[in-house]
């Protein structure tokens, strides 16, 4: 069964970009301080794979947040956009 669900990880790959960058840290700087490759941290951050518990807790730990941090942000930002495309139906049903 093929679960994956591009959006989730399109939007985990955002946060997790946004969560190094607002650390002030580099692909490689956030690499070795989750013990992984650069690879795989670019590979994250462009959706190109999908992070598994163990992965997310490596870079959450990398980044030295919570793992429930970088969670929260992707479930927020998908409930907004999830928002915006009940609104835009409204709006266009509507007119």
């Amino acid at each position: 069964m093929d679960r994956s669900n591009e959006p989730l990880v399109a939007t985990f790959a955002d946060v997790l970009r946004e969560a190094r960058q607002t650390a002030g840290m580099t692909q490689e700087d956030l690499a070795e301080r989750a013990d992984v490759s650069v690879r795989f941290i670019s590979f994250l951050e462009t959706g190109k794979r999908q992070p598994s518990l163990s992965a997310l807790a490596a870079v959450s730990a990398g980044l030295a947040v919570p793992m429930s941090t970088l969670i929260m942000a992707v479930e927020n930002r998908i409930a907004v956009g999830a928002d915006r495309t009940e609104r835009n139906r409204e709006t266009g049903a509507r007119r």
